[in-house]
């Protein structure tokens, strides 16, 4: 089979199809090809142009400590070859400490090491809300707790790859295996790490500190309020429990007007009254197994 001859194209043509091209004023010779001409082709000097990627920015690191009873007993718990993380169960009642060490040679392995702390083993002490809008929390392990080898929390290891030199995990070696008569523990959370009031009502539920209701206001209602620097969780106990001393008294309804439904009208509530029989009755005349025979209509067997 014979090859095909080139092409041939006018000079007009070909001056037409050179304006064509979106350059943005760049001439490109006639045969080059249209997925060539891009924004990223342009020389450009200026760092801050689009065109030009953005640094990344560092990604903010969590810190958090363990201390004993005696001043010399002191152990940071973040070190710069890992990244620490944390989580909260507001359902199980726990708090999970996250430790990831990668390898700086190979990055796609990595050694992860997860310690889950139950609410009911720790004392909450405070929950703060430091001057950067970080949020600092305090802990403190039972005695009871700390008289077992492992302070009654539960371990979690995985390893991706495989390590020549086992990496140093101070989550492991220095909370998991600590074996101090007395543990207080702190975690910082910077404000890129946060959601908020969010997080600290995911926080103060997840030890019990609030109720559920309390949880959802919260959540629903502190979106525009603002940031959660200033807050001190262990104050605004002590000046609860100051009023309750004074004898002040308290609401008579505990639930908020938002969430209470009243029915003043006597209309209002006669239409509640009827939809409600309407229902029971949609469920006596039901075909449900569960129902009794003598509230369906069935004759008694002889």
């Amino acid at each position: 089979m014979a090859p095909k001859s080139p092409k041939i194209i006018p000079e007009a043509l070909r001056e037409k199809e050179e304006l064509d091209y979106p350059t943005l004023g760049m001439k490109l010779p006639h045969n080059a090809p249209l997925n060539s001409v891009s924004i990223a082709n342009i020389p450009c000097d200026d760092t801050e142009c689009f065109c030009h990627r953005r640094p990344s920015r560092p990604y903010p690191k969590l810190e958090a400590l363990v201390a004993g009873p005696e001043p010399e007993q002191f152990c940071v718990l973040h070190q710069p070859t890992a990244q620490l993380d944390v989580a909260f169960d507001i359902l199980g009642n726990s708090m999970t400490l996250i430790e990831c060490i990668k390898d700086p040679e190979r990055p796609k392995i990595a050694y992860h090491v997860a310690l889950i702390m139950k609410a009911a083993n720790m004392h909450f002490l405070n929950l703060e809300g430091l001057a950067d809008h970080s949020l600092l929390l305090t802990v403190k392990i039972r005695r009871a707790a700390c008289a077992v080898r492992g302070n009654k929390m539960i371990l979690r290891e995985k390893c991706e790859g495989f390590f020549t030199n086992p990496p140093y995990s101070r989550l492991f070696n220095n909370l998991f295996e600590c074996n101090w008569p007395e543990m207080i523990v702190q975690v910082r959370m910077p404000e890129e790490r946060c959601r908020r009031w969010k997080t600290v009502a995911l926080i103060l539920r997840a030890f019990k500190q609030i109720s559920a209701d309390c949880y959802c206001h919260m959540v629903d209602d502190l979106v525009t309020a603002p940031r959660v620097g200033g807050l001190d969780v262990r104050q605004i106990k002590k000046q609860i429990k100051s009023r309750l001393a004074r004898g002040e008294p308290r609401r008579e309804n505990p639930v908020s007007r938002q969430f209470t439904v009243t029915a003043a009208d006597e209309e209002k509530i006669e239409r509640i009254n009827h939809a409600y029989e309407v229902y029971l009755l949609a469920f006596i005349n039901s075909s449900s197994p569960f129902t009794p025979r003598q509230y369906i209509g069935c004759p008694e067997p002889l």
